[in-house]
């Protein structure tokens, strides 16, 4: 999930100032290091790999790569010509980004919404949007625990924490929590007036190209609608390899080109969304509450127009991560990148 943190930060592997190390290595192609040297005797399936990675890719800079930080200059020059990696691959090893390509989902997850471990402007939007998980069997489940025993027997009646509710009444009461925690940071009188949410669309016909630009761009990842794999798609929509403890993204042609084509729109959303988080969080009461006004006034212009508006209903399939992962029945067998490999010339 999205930390908060600027996209030109987050996601990006060069350092804000660059040592003289770093720049000396920069301007000059000389001899690769002696640890280097040792590698190439010690780990020759990595290096064959890595070399593949280079010229699948960036062919043009496989000199400059090979002669000093590899992984670090790798990164930065695949960053400069397709899309940013993560910071963490440019202090991976060899064999770490060889193995997988280094991809950080920052969809919203069922779990995360209702963690609402999130940054105060992240909270106050999300409060503006409907809920994003209308229909989900997990909500189901939980409200079923309170009328079962862990045994599976009926709860007696005298102790159950809820009498029967309809689909919708257990829906809304999933934001209880999310509304409690705005009311603690703007008053009950603004919290009052937030009522069930609007949907991505609404929220788009009124804020965009005005001064609230953003709302809409922010409603549209809380409910998995950007259209950018890496804003939709978070690690619960992933596959898990037996003992990994993250998805293993492949090296493909499909996955470069798919992420490289949708980061300027990534990056457009997220400065979008950084904008109107950073301007709520400067003077929340104030700001959040005029905010409200403003969409007070758009909605019945909005209303009268429209049709009734239609329900959510969420599908655990339906935001499944696109991307080329590795998968148990894949393990043995070889991926493109691997393939490249073998038609890679020995060094």
């Amino acid at each position: 999930m999205m930390t908060g943190r600027k996209v030109e930060v987050a996601q990006s592997p060069q350092p804000q100032a660059w040592s003289l190390a770093v720049l000396a290595d920069k301007l000059r192609i000389g001899p690769p290091l002696l640890n280097e040297l040792l590698k190439c005797f010690t780990d020759y399936d990595t290096l064959a790999k890595f070399l593949s990675l280079i010229r699948r890719f960036i062919p043009e800079h496989e000199a400059e790569i090979l002669s000093g930080r590899r992984v670090y200059m790798f990164c930065y020059r695949f960053g400069k010509r397709y899309f940013p990696l993560p910071p963490y691959a440019a202090e991976a090893s060899g064999e770490q980004l060889v193995n997988g390509l280094p991809v950080s989902l920052m969809g919203m997850s069922y779990s995360a919404y209702h963690d609402l471990l999130m940054r105060p402007g992240y909270l106050l939007l999300l409060s503006l949007v409907v809920y994003p998980y209308e229909g989900d069997e997990r909500d189901l489940e939980a409200e079923n625990d309170d009328l079962y025993t862990p045994f599976g027997d009926p709860m007696p009646k005298g102790k159950r924490k809820r009498k029967g509710k309809t689909l919708m009444e257990t829906f809304n009461g999933a934001r209880v929590p999310l509304l409690d925690a705005v009311q603690r940071m703007v008053g009950a009188d603004l919290a009052g007036r937030i009522g069930d949410g609007w949907q991505p669309a609404e929220l788009h016909l009124m804020t965009d190209g005005t001064p609230h630009d953003g709302v809409g761009q922010f409603a549209d990842w809380a409910c998995s609608e950007t259209g950018c794999v890496v804003l939709d798609s978070s690690y619960d929509d992933c596959g898990f390899m037996e003992g990994m403890g993250e998805p293993i993204f492949m090296w493909t042609q499909s996955n470069v080109d798919m992420l490289t084509e949708q980061w300027p729109k990534v990056q457009q959303i997220r400065e979008k969304i950084d904008r109107m988080v950073e301007w709520l969080e400067a003077d929340p009461i104030g700001h959040f509450g005029e905010l409200l006004e403003f969409l007070a006034a758009k909605a019945p212009k909005r209303k009268r127009t429209a049709k009734a508006r239609g329900q959510r209903f969420s599908d655990l399939t339906e935001h499944w991560c696109p991307l080329d992962q590795q998968s148990e029945e894949e393990e043995d067998g070889e991926d493109e990148a691997l393939q490249a490999v073998e038609a890679a010339p020995r060094v």
